[in-house]
C-alpha cells in the first residue's frame, strides 16, 4: 500500500494545450506541463474516457465551456512521499441546482512516476483523479448527496444502482469510505480498511466493491462501477454507461474542499 496524499498545487510554468476531447461528450481541455509522449498519452487516454462516459449535462444545464485540467509532473516531496493532489479548483456554482466543475488541478511527484509507470498504475491513478477533478467525491457535499461524517451517499441515481448492481435491495445509503485520513475519507466507496481482501458485497458478475476503481484503495484488477457513473448523474452529468478495465493496487485521495459564474476554490495542504 502507498499512502496518496494530497497537497497544495504550485505554479505550472510550461503547459501543453491539447484539443477538446470529445466533440460528443463533455469537453475537456487538456493542459499538461513537462512530461513525456507516453505520459502525455495516458492523460488523453483518461480525457477521452471520462469525456465518453460523461456525454454533456443534466437537461436545463447550459455550459458551452470546456472543463479545464491542469496536470503537471514535478518534484514535490521524495519517494514514496506525498504522490500528488487532484481536485476542482473553479466551480460553476447553483447551475440549476448543481454545483459543477469549471476548471482542476492533477499534479503528481515526479520522484514516484518511475515506480507508478512500472507497476502498471499510473494510468489507474489518472483516471481516479481525474474522476476527482469532476467531482466525484469532491463535489459531493456541494451537490447534497453526502453529509460528512456520516458514511452515506444518498444521491438517488447512484443509490437506485447499488440497490440493483451489488444485490443491496434494501439500501437507504451508498457506504461512504470513513477510513484513511484526509483526503480519503468522505470521498470514496467504502471498503475494508487498506484495501485487504474482499468484502463480500459484490455486483452481479461477481466483482467485489474492495476491485472498484473509486474505492480508497487500488485492488487488481479494478473494474468501474454503474454506480460510480450514475454518482455523476447525482452531480449535474448525463450519462451513458462504459465499463472499465484497470489494474494496481494504491491507497487515493482527493483534494477535499471547495469556491453563469465561476467561482475560485481555495487550496488546501496537508
Amino acid at each position: 500500500m502507498i499512502p496518496f496524499m494530497h497537497q497544495a498545487r504550485a505554479c505550472i510554468l510550461l503547459f501543453l494545450s491539447l484539443a477538446t476531447l470529445p466533440a460528443h461528450g463533455i469537453m475537456i481541455d487538456l493542459r499538461l506541463g513537462d512530461m513525456s509522449g507516453s505520459q502525455q498519452n495516458s492523460f488523453v487516454q483518461a480525457a477521452d474516457y471520462w469525456g465518453n462516459v460523461l456525454i454533456g449535462y443534466r437537461s436545463n444545464i447550459v455550459i458551452t465551456d470546456p472543463i479545464i485540467i491542469n496536470a503537471d509532473i514535478e518534484y514535490i516531496d521524495g519517494v514514496n512521499g506525498v504522490l500528488g493532489s487532484a481536485g476542482p479548483t473553479w466551480i460553476y456554482s447553483d447551475v440549476n441546482g448543481f454545483t459543477l466543475t469549471a476548471e482542476g488541478d492533477m499534479r503528481f511527484d515526479s520522484s514516484d512516476i518511475a515506480s507508478l509507470e512500472s507497476n502498471n498504475m499510473f494510468d489507474d491513478v489518472i483516471l481516479h483523479e481525474m474522476a476527482h477533478v469532476l467531482g466525484l467525491g469532491t463535489l459531493w457535499q456541494a451537490n447534497n448527496v453526502y453529509v460528512p461524517g456520516s458514511g452515506q451517499y444518498t444521491g438517488a441515481y447512484a443509490l437506485a444502482q447499488w440497490q440493483i448492481e451489488f444485490n443491496q435491495p434494501g439500501a437507504t445509503f451508498v457506504p461512504v469510505e470513513l477510513d484513511g485520513g484526509q483526503g480519503t475519507a468522505g470521498g470514496h466507496w467504502n471498503e475494508n480498511l487498506g484495501g485487504g481482501g474482499a468484502t463480500g458485497i459484490v455486483d452481479l458478475n461477481g466483482n467485489d466493491i474492495a476491485f472498484e476503481l473509486m474505492t480508497g484503495w487500488l485492488n487488481s484488477p479494478s473494474y468501474i462501477s454503474d454506480t460510480t457513473l450514475m454518482s455523476f448523474a447525482d452531480i449535474g452529468y448525463q450519462v451513458a454507461p462504459i465499463p472499465l478495465p484497470a489494474a494496481g493496487y494504491l491507497l487515493f485521495s482527493a483534494l477535499a474542499g471547495l469556491s453563469i459564474f465561476k467561482k475560485r476554490l481555495p487550496h488546501h495542504s496537508e
